[in-house]
């Protein structure tokens, strides 16, 4: 709702959460009253959850100070509850030096980090349980549902709504509604998968340097004990009893630091790695069902109009076996076609064949009969031609008794040799 300062009348951008509220002025840091609700009916949109999002918080890491200062009142607390067992078990706790503090604290330091994890996770898995999309809004996202969808998000508990679920999606719709592409939407959700996925992993570095160090502190101890012993030994008079006794108290003393320190931080690496694996377990299972949800139930809701839509693939899904029994139906009349045409063509080759055969036949005997009567017709010639001949001979003959060659001879040239 827009409203304007009482006192500078500087204009001022106000959520429904703050209605009826006393406030502070930006401007002129003047307080004030914000009314009720929306005192124009043409500010009756602004009733509706803002668009500007909200601070999330860091749903991995918890507050380091917060922490130290609860697992030092831990240690404390466990240091004072060993008092009555001094002389038995406590003096590990007790009698071993600051090493053994140090070692309580980080123990009790990662706990307290761990647990607070665990209440963040259970936050987490909490807000998995939100109606996101209600199916009176819509049974598909699209461009003319998107911003009903979204708000329903804004309208959440303020408890709920800064979580990796609701902030993962409300980005998806935010970008679905500017972009309208399913493709940008899944992207987005990969990335946001991943990002997650490290910050949480980088979430128990510290905690990993606690089961690095506490071990690293008991061999600390151990050489220090060990030097404390060696030390004592060295520096007493061996030839007075007293001495030597006292000696022999500060040895014994000094190993008793030196492996103790050593146990005590083993022991506490151990436990703590238990609880550190379950609580990493847990938290990698929430990022998976978040995961899961943003993919089964978010993605496969937008449309984004370059699809078809979930109304229209029901009703081609719907008209599937007609389209079905027409393709038998035109496959068995194109069978019947075939038939029928090859039939046809069975037919026509064999006219064709017979037809062929018949003019090969006619035109043999054709040909045979010009050649026999081109043959005759040539031996005839050649017999009037051998006739004549011969008759020239005879006439000849009968003049001079000179014959015609059948054969004129070549006359010779000029130059040509006899």
């Amino acid at each position: 709702m827009q409203i304007s300062c009482p006192h500078c009348n500087t204009a001022l951008d106000v959520a429904p959460e703050h209605f009826g509220q006393q406030v502070q002025c930006p401007a002129c840091n003047n307080r004030f009253q914000i009314p009720d609700g929306p005192t124009d009916p043409s500010d009756s949109d602004s009733l509706k959850p803002e668009r500007q999002g909200w601070e999330e918080g860091d749903h991995a890491n918890v507050n380091f100070g917060k922490s130290f200062l609860i697992g030092a009142s831990l240690t404390i607390g466990w240091l004072l509850l060993m008092l009555p067992f001094v002389e038995s078990f406590g003096a590990i706790f007790l009698k071993r030096g600051w090493v053994n503090w140090a070692e309580t604290l980080l123990f009790f330091w990662g706990l307290t980090i761990l647990f607070m994890k665990l209440k963040k996770n259970q936050h987490q898995a909490q807000a998995t349980l939100l109606n996101l999309f209600p199916e009176n809004i819509g049974k598909e996202i699209n461009s003319s549902t998107v911003g009903a969808f979204i708000d329903n998000i804004y309208s959440t508990p303020l408890s709920l709504r800064d979580s990796l679920i609701v902030n993962r999606i409300r980005k998806s719709l935010e970008l679905f509604e500017s972009r309208c592409d399913n493709g940008e939407v899944a992207g987005f959700l990969g990335i946001q998968s991943d990002l997650d996925a490290n910050r949480s992993m980088g979430s128990y570095s510290l905690i990993k340097v606690f089961l690095w160090a506490i071990p690293i502190l008991g061999f600390i101890g151990t050489v220090m004990g060990l030097s404390v012993a060696v030390g004592s030994l060295a520096m007493g008079d061996n030839s007075d009893p007293e001495a030597l006794k006292e000696s022999i108290n500060s040895l014994t003393g000094g190993l008793g630091v030196a492996f103790d320190t050593t146990l005590l931080g083993l022991i506490l690496s151990i436990l703590l790695s238990f609880p550190l694996a379950a609580v990493q377990k847990r938290e990698d299972e929430t990022l998976t069902l978040i995961d899961t949800f943003c993919t089964e139930k978010l993605l496969p809701k937008l449309n984004d109009s370059k699809q078809l839509g979930t109304d229209e693939l029901i009703e081609q899904a719907d008209s599937i076996p007609q389209l079905v029994a027409s393709l038998a139906r035109a496959h068995e009349t194109f069978l019947v076609n075939l038939n029928k045409s090859t039939v046809q063509l069975n037919q026509t080759h064999t006219k064709l064949e017979s037809s062929l055969d018949q003019a090969v036949t006619k035109l043999s005997d054709t040909s045979s009969e010009l050649f026999l009567k081109s043959h005759n017709n040539l031996t005839r010639s050649f017999e009037s031609i051998a006739s004549g001949i011969e008759s020239i001979n005879r006439s000849l003959r009968q003049l001079g008794e000179k014959e015609i060659p059948g054969a004129i001879p070549k006359k010779r040239g000029l130059f040509s040799r006899k």
